[in-house]
């Protein structure tokens, strides 16, 4: 699957993916608020194998990021889905990443969730001690419905979402004439 919009691509992830997605994964610094990952090949490649059953269930959407060249920045995912929500998470961008990509994104993900499968929430989670991130969420005004020690839960609904991400394309995205 391929989508674009915003400027910007995003295609399913493949195998041959495996490489770049455990790079981002394993970097000390963007791996600080994600869950660990052991920096085993072998072990993502098999990862990716399992994703693509669910895939092909469509139990859950991994995309790669990519410019009008193929250069791959970045990656992020909707999962489990029910009648009326999705998941969103593993988001995660090289730090190469032109200003405003991972933003996007994230963008097209959710208007993925929302408009092309018609569901109403979006859930998902956010490191406490990821103060940027969190920040970044919370301009879309979503209910925390619970947190632990280290997380927040999200619940975001689809009208939100939309009046925040059309300010952030206001800011993010120039439209080609």
């Amino acid at each position: 699957m391929i989508i674009k919009k915003y400027g910007i691509l995003l295609r399913t992830v493949k195998i041959k993916d495996a490489e770049f997605i455990l790079s981002l994964r394993s970097n000390d610094k963007l791996g600080m608020f994600i869950s660990p990952t052991e920096n085993d090949i072998k072990k993502q490649r098999q990862w990716i194998k399992l994703y693509k059953k669910r895939e092909k269930a469509q139990e859950e959407l991994y995309f790669i990021t990519v410019d009008s060249s193929g250069k791959k920045y970045g990656v992020n995912r909707i999962y489990n889905f029910d009648q009326n929500s999705f998941e969103s998470g593993s988001w995660l961008f090289s730090p190469e990443s032109p200003i405003g990509m991972s933003i996007l994104s994230d963008l097209v993900g959710r208007d993925f969730g929302f408009e092309e499968l018609g569901l109403s929430f979006c859930h998902f989670n956010v490191r406490k001690k990821n103060i940027t991130v969190v920040n970044y969420h919370l301009k879309f005004n979503p209910i925390i419905v619970k947190e632990d020690e280290v997380n927040y839960y999200f619940r975001l609904d689809s009208e939100n979402y939309k009046r925040q991400r059309d300010n952030l394309l206001r800011m993010f995205y120039k439209r080609e004439n």
